[in-house]
């Protein structure tokens, strides 16, 4: 038996050790895309190594086969993505918020909801029940209270109702639409069943709400922030002094 080399290791087999690497990282991508196109960045290499190295056509067969299985797969996917169709409310919709995911995944997301235009006064949520659903005001204003106490007002281009469906927690105030609203909304059920069998597509509409958090976050702090700060007329009078 021949001795072994750990420097014969690593350059007599450099294409094998490549179509395993390859392999690996198409394991460790989320997006379908990567993972299919360094599947077949493995099998490109795993061929030229069967094939030129080895002599093995058992393996060149296999390989082939595999390759022409994800090329067909990423063929597929090309082809939904370039089939996938935004009206302008939803284009408008996708732009600001569902960065994730690719065209055809956004598509069938907006497909497990609803677009709906409510009349003003539709209540959206309840204080101390649980949301049936998601709401994203396209068009629109709605009021927030509490036992009746006016407390905030939200503007269009915003989710409703996020933080009890991101949790499992109740509603902490009454929401209802002040104006007649252009609406899209999707049932509690829907996104559960998404988080178990689709989470891809759960995973554009999470990170949709997370985003929407962080931009209610800042707009709070930013009120908070004017609304301590006194005004002070003689720190305007030394501003209009000249230099």
């Amino acid at each position: 038996m021949d001795s072994f080399s750990a420097v014969d290791f690593l350059t007599d087999g450099v294409m094998g050790h490549a179509s395993y690497i390859l392999l690996i990282l198409s394991s460790l991508m989320r997006r379908m895309f990567l993972l299919r196109a360094f599947f077949i960045a493995s099998s490109i290499a795993g061929i030229a190594y069967s094939l030129y190295w080895l002599g093995d056509f058992v393996g060149v067969f296999w390989e082939t086969l595999l390759l022409l299985v994800n090329v067909t797969q990423l063929a597929l996917l090309a082809s939904k993505d370039a089939r996938a169709r935004f009206t302008e409310e939803e284009a408008e919709f996708v732009e600001s918020w569902l960065s994730g995911g690719t065209p055809s995944s956004r598509r069938a997301l907006l497909n497990m909801g609803r677009w709906e235009t409510l009349e003003a006064g539709s209540e959206l949520t309840t204080r101390g029940e649980r949301p049936h659903d998601l709401v994203f005001l396209s068009r629109g204003e709605a009021d927030v209270s509490i036992a009746g106490l006016a407390l905030a007002r939200i503007s269009e281009g915003h989710f409703i109702g996020e933080m009890s469906l991101l949790g499992d927690e109740l509603a902490s105030a009454d929401v209802r639409l002040a104006v007649s609203s252009r609406v899209w909304r999707i049932n509690r059920s829907r996104l559960d069943e998404a988080r178990m069998r689709q989470p891809d597509l759960f995973g554009i509409i999470e990170l949709a709400l997370a985003l929407s958090l962080r931009a209610k976050l800042i707009a709070a702090n930013d009120r908070l922030v004017t609304q301590a700060t006194p005004a002070n007329p003689a720190a305007d009078g030394l501003a209009n002094l000249p230099a």
